[in-house]
């Protein structure tokens, strides 16, 4: 038997949240969702690179409650750019969402938890 990784099929710890959530924060990678847990800011996910698929797409649309809030946190370079495009376009028209747009060159692992908690208000 052979078992293959299909990335654009999951978000990364999205089997850990209990939905519907309220808030919802994704990221690009597994470290900054290692750090933004770490920091006490629940409910993240990650799309393991910088862009999301129709599949992801319904998952967080099944994640997050239809009064709910996605909040994209992608790194501050041209791919962080295009991850929160990737984001808006599927997912734009099904919840809101907010982009917080981090200093050029910098990931979220870069900014301390209580910084990052007062992006989110």
């Amino acid at each position: 038997m052979t078992y293959e990784f299909h990335k654009l099929l999951m978000l990364y710890k999205s089997h850990r949240l209990t939905f519907p959530v309220e808030n919802l924060l994704i990221v690009e990678g597994f470290p900054s969702v290692w750090w933004l847990t770490q920091m006490q800011l629940p409910n993240v996910v990650g799309l393991i690179g910088w862009a999301m698929s129709e599949e992801q797409a319904k998952i967080v649309t099944d994640l997050v409650s239809p009064s709910g809030r996605v909040w994209v946190i992608p790194d501050g370079n041209e791919a962080g750019v295009k991850c929160a495009h990737s984001v808006f376009e599927h997912l734009g028209t099904s919840r809101f969402i907010q982009w917080s747009r981090l200093e050029e060159g910098k990931q979220p692992t870069d900014y301390p938890g209580g910084w990052l908690r007062e992006r989110l208000r």
